[in-house]
C-alpha cells in the first residue's frame, strides 16, 4: 500500500480538495462519467473497471466519496469484495479531541469538531462544519451533513442521515437508517427507517 496515495470512488471536487489539503496523492478516480479527466485527475474507469483491474490498482487504497449512506454501503461491499482496501481521511482543518475514537475508514471534512470521548464508526461521513459533542456516538455508514450538531451523549444509528443544520439534543437516540430533515431539532428518540423533520421534529413517514 502507498500510505500517501489514494484512488477516489466518485468524482466530487470537495473530496479532491480534501485529499489535496491532507497531502494525499490522488492516483485517479473511479467514476461512470465518460470524460477522461476531472479537475485535472484521470478517470480510470467505472466500478466494473476497478474490479477487473485489481491486480493493477489494488495496492492503492480507495476513498469512498458519496454522501448517501446506502450508496456508501453498496460501494464498500463492492470494493472490498473486489480486493481493495478502504481508507478514510481527516481534514487538517478539523478539530478532533485526543480522547475521541475515530475509525480509520471515516471521512471527516474541514471545519468539523469532534469533542471529547466521541465515537465515530466505520465508513461514516462528517460533512463540513458538523459538530459532534462529548460522548456522542456516530454509527457505521452514518452521514452528518454540513453544520449539523449532535449534542452530548446522543447516538446516531447505523446508516442514518442527519440533514444540514439539524440539531440532535443531548442523549437522543437516532435509530438505524433514520433520516433527519435539514434544520430539524430532534427532541425525542426516532424509530428505525423513519423520517423526521421540523422544530420540534415529528415523523413524516416510515420507509
Amino acid at each position: 500500500m502507498h500510505a500517501g496515495e489514494v484512488i477516489l470512488v466518485g468524482a466530487f471536487r470537495e473530496s479532491i480538495e480534501l485529499c489535496e489539503d491532507a497531502g494525499l496523492k490522488i492516483a485517479g478516480i473511479f467514476d461512470s462519467q465518460s470524460s477522461r479527466l476531472f479537475a485535472g485527475y484521470e478517470i480510470l474507469g467505472t466500478d466494473e473497471t476497478a474490479a477487473a483491474n485489481v491486480g493493477k490498482w489494488g495496492h492503492i487504497p480507495v476513498l469512498i466519496t458519496p454522501d448517501s449512506p446506502g450508496v456508501r454501503l453498496r460501494l464498500v461491499g463492492f470494493y472490498e469484495a473486489a480486493g481493495y482496501k478502504i481508507r478514510g481521511i481527516i481534514s487538517p482543518a478539523a478539530t478532533v479531541s485526543r480522547s475521541a475514537l475515530i475509525d480509520s475508514t471515516a471521512v471527516i471534512q474541514s471545519g468539523v469538531n469532534v469533542s471529547a470521548d466521541a465515537r465515530i464508526g466505520q465508513h461514516t461521513r462528517l460533512n463540513v462544519r458538523a459538530n459532534v459533542m462529548h460522548d456522542a456516538t456516530i454509527g457505521d455508514f452514518a452521514t452528518v451533513a454540513p453544520n449539523a450538531v449532535v449534542l452530548g451523549r446522543s447516538s446516531i444509528g447505523t446508516g442514518a442521515y442527519i440533514g444540514a443544520n439539524a440539531t440532535i439534543l443531548p442523549g437522543i437516540r437516532i435509530a438505524e437508517k433514520s433520516t433527519v430533515g435539514a434544520g430539524a431539532v430532534v427532541t425525542r428518540d426516532t424509530v428505525a427507517s423513519s423520517i423526521v423533520a421540523g422544530v420540534p421534529a415529528r415523523p413524516l413517514r416510515a420507509i
